[in-house]
């Protein structure tokens, strides 16, 4: 998979030219380099299988329902008590799944699925709401926690980076133009306004 993403984006930008939008320091919305996505299942009270894991990944697994964890370059979010995605560097991805190889872990290459955006400014929890219906306010999802929800009709995988606050969002590669326009459209009526107070 890893030679597949290579020179390739999810809105037919030109290698080199990922799209960006917005006005910088209110909103913007940026289109991700694209990397490599592993999609892990295993049993987490099978402590030898998470040793492996760990191992694999140089850094513990989340076990609490809706964290991530990462280090350096690679990440692991929580999707379920048995579900795991591990987000790293195309060329890391043979071998992770080299080292996860094993009977009782299902580690399966994935990342030619997704397509990632990165929405980033003080109304960006704002234009989420208008299509997410998780609870995004400060004391329910914060940084570094994640979820598999819906926004503008698609399915998505949803990041908080920080207090920014900065979200990441993975989208399916077939729907991802259509999530693009969503997301820019959403964004209008927000450029320009004041910036919200902090915790709202």
């Amino acid at each position: 998979m890893a030679d597949a993403l290579r020179g390739r984006t999810a809105l037919g930008s030109a290698p080199g030219s990922l799209r960006t939008h917005g006005l910088p320091g209110v909103l913007t919305l940026s289109e991700l380099v694209p990397t490599g996505m592993i999609d892990l299942r295993c049993d987490p009270a099978d402590k030898a299988v998470m040793a492996t894991a760990q191992n694999a990944l140089g850094f513990e697994l989340p076990t609490t329902p809706g964290k991530s964890n990462a280090h350096g370059s690679r990440e692991a979010l929580w999707f379920g008590p048995d579900q795991w995605l591990i987000v790293a560097p195309a060329a890391d991805v043979p071998t992770i799944l080299g080292t996860l190889d094993s009977g009782a872990v299902s580690a399966t290459d994935v990342s030619d699925l997704r397509a990632a955006f990165e929405l980033k400014g003080p109304h960006a929890t704002d234009v989420l709401r208008k299509g997410c219906g998780i609870d995004l306010h400060p004391r329910a999802f914060g940084p570094g926690d994640c979820a598999l929800t819906a926004l503008g009709r698609t399915r998505i995988a949803l990041l908080q980076i920080d207090k920014a606050p900065t979200y990441r969002v993975w989208v399916e590669r077939s729907v991802a133009p259509y999530l693009w326009d969503w997301l820019v459209d959403a964004m209008t009526s927000f450029i320009g306004q004041p910036t919200p107070p902090p915790g709202s």
